[in-house]
């Protein structure tokens, strides 16, 4: 059944079959701060939050703008869910070098990974070789979000953030690579796959990035990209921009 409360077939009145620590009214299921809770729980972690990278450094006003709107954005989510409480490990660490400017995804793809070996020890007191064995129950190791012109200009002109097909940011994959057949496997086919229009240089259908709608990566896009077969559920490739809650 859809929606936050299911009704008991005795009961007169609508009731949570779970209730939320945060909000009786809802069901913990439905509720993204107990679930985000739930996942740092599972993992250990002390910080939460997708890393981003800026690409764009035309006007500090205007980043920190966009700054200000991302995290405005995750603080009415977590109102939304009663889940303030989570606010003060939100970390959204932001990168920052003149020299991302113009940088493509796989050059970010790059140094996003030798960030993190180093990272996930700093924030989460796990080594880099335990991580390597390790199935994280949160994406903040896997994905992450970069900010370039256009996708800065989606936000800070968009009459309504909130509307899909309007304010976005990429999301990256970072544990993607271009798929490469052998020929059994393109014979099996029955012969090569599309090829679509070039993007950064990359004519298959997954490019290892695609464009989401600004006000999710805060919090529920995060909740919801937790692994390659989390990517796989939502991927769409660009121009469109793939909603990760269903809006």
């Amino acid at each position: 059944m859809s929606g936050r409360l299911r009704q008991r077939v005795t009961d007169d009145d609508w009731r949570p079959e779970q209730p939320s620590k945060r909000n009786p009214d809802m069901e913990t299921t439905s509720n993204e701060a107990d679930i985000l809770e739930r996942l740092l729980q599972k993992d250990g972690f002390k910080t939460w939050g997708f890393v981003i990278y800026r690409c764009t450094y035309a006007n500090n006003h205007d980043w920190q703008k966009f700054l200000d709107l991302y995290y405005s954005e995750a603080k009415s989510t977590l109102e939304l869910y009663r889940g303030l409480d989570l606010l003060d490990d939100f970390a959204p660490t932001v990168i920052e070098d003149p020299s991302f400017e113009g940088a493509t995804t796989r050059e970010l793809r790059e140094h996003f990974k030798t960030w993190a070996q180093v990272a996930v020890f700093r924030e989460q007191n796990i080594t880099a070789l335990q991580a390597s064995g390790s199935y994280f129950s949160t994406g903040r190791y896997r994905f992450f979000i970069m900010v370039d012109q256009e996708s800065l200009e989606s936000v800070l002109n968009a009459p309504d953030r909130n509307k899909v097909g309007m304010a976005f940011v990429r999301l990256v994959n970072a544990e993607w690579e271009p798929q490469v057949l052998d020929e059994d496997e393109i014979e099996a086919l029955g012969g090569p796959p599309e090829e679509f229009e070039p993007l950064e240089g990359c004519t298959l259908e997954d490019v290892g990035w695609m464009k989401i709608p600004f006000d999710e990566p805060g919090v529920s896009g995060f909740v919801r990209m937790r692994d390659p077969n989390q990517w796989d559920r939502y991927y769409s490739r660009p121009p469109k921009i793939q909603s990760l809650t269903g809006g």
